[in-house]
């Protein structure tokens, strides 16, 4: 098994992102690697047929920053020295398979195995699934 230095973990509130966190802890742990966490604002939730102000956009992003930070803090308690977070907006698919683990350097990304139905799926097509087949570095789907 290769030896990992840079490790991105994705995560978005679900149970699967958290099995993902904690695979991701345990490798950085085990190859003394740095650790990313990132949660990106999935932007086509918001329907722009509803009228809102950017309020539900951006409680949703202040909610990804606590999870993140929170993430983050369990991370260094458990001793990671180094750990970082990202928050963004936009597509997760693409900013979770190359725009953040290019800025970040990543060796090896973690994502969860996809919490959608089959027709979720089919019409919108699993984040997890986007990332395995477009990501540049070595992709782990954790269960």
């Amino acid at each position: 098994m290769e030896n990992y230095h840079k490790i991105l973990v994705a995560v978005d509130g679900s149970d699967q992102a958290d099995r993902a966190f904690q695979k991701g802890l345990e490798l950085a742990e085990k190859y003394g690697a740095s650790l990313a966490i990132a949660s990106v604002v999935d932007l086509r939730s918001f329907s722009p047929n509803i009228s809102y102000d950017g309020s539900l956009e951006e409680r949703a992003y202040r909610a990804a920053e606590a999870r993140v930070e929170d993430y983050g803090k369990r991370a260094k308690e458990a001793g990671i020295e180094e750990v970082i977070t990202f928050v963004d907006r936009g597509n997760p698919k693409i900013i979770l398979a190359s725009k953040i683990p290019e800025h970040f350097g990543a060796d090896l990304i973690v994502v969860g195995a996809t919490g959608m139905n089959r027709v979720e799926k089919f019409v919108l097509g699993s984040i997890s699934s986007y990332v395995l087949a477009h990501a540049k570095v070595d992709t782990l789907v954790a269960r």
